[in-house]
């Protein structure tokens, strides 16, 4: 596998206590972190927004700021007033939006949580894959995960989440829904589910915490030739291990050549995609990042 990506740099922050990051992206995250804000929102929401000002600052890629006066920026968002988290961030998207770089965007809190719950390749809840019905518009299930919480109680793709913990679903959307089934560990959870063919019927489980599954392997026959067909959906914290696991065991099987299927794959974490790469490339540069000095 040898292909070549191209990096583009994106601004992702947390404010309200919350961590700010800068990362180089093509839909793959750098993992470093730019130290955390100091102060909360509730605390000082100026010198947060003067942080995240000072990340695009020191690290954007265009020095000339797209043209903007970018010192100028800083002193109208320094001049706001704040009244809710929700103005500040409106405010510091505003200014973003003005470098005209649609890889450069700000991230809230309950965004970046999400981000970082996805690229962890971890969940603490049930196990269930969820989509609304785009004919039904049931909160329905794509597919429970494997050796999940859901998948040993017996969900099936296709059932209906009606509600969760006696909160009715109609209407809410994947997030709020994920958000009330994940919880911490050990904790209970009850799911009203709907079925084809059977009254709808609460299902009680216990919450776990789960390594979401990334990487699915089989052999296939073609002719004389035996072929390892190995699908990665992600390159999570995980995807190395389960990509290791996945090669070695297709090589125990004895095929003749590999198929990788990245069909579909949204990206994850850079430092997963290269230690993947490197398992398919023994020699060679994978990627090189370049900063605005012409660095790397």
């Amino acid at each position: 596998m040898n292909q070549t990506a191209s990096f583009v740099r994106f601004l992702q922050a947390a404010l309200f206590g919350g961590a700010i990051t800068t990362t180089a992206t093509l839909s793959l995250i750098s993992s470093p972190f730019v130290p955390a804000a100091q102060a909360s929102f509730h605390d000082s929401p100026k010198a947060v927004l003067d942080e995240a000002w000072q990340i695009v600052n020191r690290e954007y890629v265009d020095g000339a700021f797209n043209q903007i006066d970018w010192q100028a920026a800083r002193q109208e968002l320094l001049s706001g007033s704040y009244s809710s988290p929700q103005e500040a961030y409106l405010a510091l998207r505003q200014q973003l939006e003005r470098l005209g770089d649609p890889y450069t965007r700000f991230m809230d809190p309950g965004q970046y949580q999400s981000l970082t719950n996805q690229t962890s390749g971890e969940l603490s809840g049930v196990g269930i894959r969820l989509q609304v019905n785009p004919d039904t518009k049931f909160l329905t299930v794509v597919s429970p995960l494997d050796n999940s919480p859901a998948s040993e109680a017996g969900i099936q793709s296709g059932d209906r989440i009606v509600a969760i913990d006696g909160r009715v679903t109609e209407g809410m959307t994947v997030e709020a829904a994920s958000k009330l089934i994940q919880g911490e560990p050990g904790t209970n959870i009850t799911l009203r589910i709907g079925r084809d063919g059977k009254a709808e019927f609460d299902l009680p489980l216990v919450r776990a915490r789960i390594e979401v599954p990334n990487v699915r392997s089989l052999v296939q026959q073609e002719g004389t030739t035996k072929i390892g067909y190995i699908r990665l959906t992600e390159f999570s914290s995980h995807a190395p291990d389960q990509m290791r696991r996945a090669i070695q065991s297709l090589l125990d099987q004895q095929v003749n050549a590999f198929v990788l299927d990245l069909r579909g794959n949204p990206g994850g974490l850079l430092s997963a995609s290269i230690e993947i790469s490197r398992m398919w490339i023994d020699n060679g540069k994978i990627v090189q990042t370049v900063n605005r000095k012409g660095d790397s």
